[in-house]
């Protein structure tokens, strides 16, 4: 299943071992160090959160990702998480 919000498009894979997480990044978003700190900062919020749904994902990032403020990136991986547990409950 795939789950989508305004900068993200993220397609999941449930797991029976744990959380997996692949992150897409294209030129498209930025330069090499707009993607870079995009991507630490997925990474940094990710390690945060506690528990995370037993799924695999791979993280898209659409234009304009790059430009998020942290606040609007932690709210839309809250989204992602959130539609994640969503689908898998179901």
């Amino acid at each position: 299943y795939i789950v989508r919000t305004a900068h993200f498009l993220v397609p999941a894979l449930a797991s029976e071992d744990c959380f997996a997480l692949g992150i897409t990044i294209s030129k498209k978003i930025g330069n090499a160090v707009c993607r870079n700190r995009l991507r630490r900062r997925i990474k940094s919020w990710f390690q945060q959160r506690n528990p995370l749904p037993r799924v695999k994902i791979n993280l898209v990032a659409r234009k304009g990702a790059g430009v998020l403020s942290w606040d609007d990136l932690c709210d839309e991986l809250t989204q992602v998480i959130t539609g994640l547990e969503a689908r898998a409950s179901s």
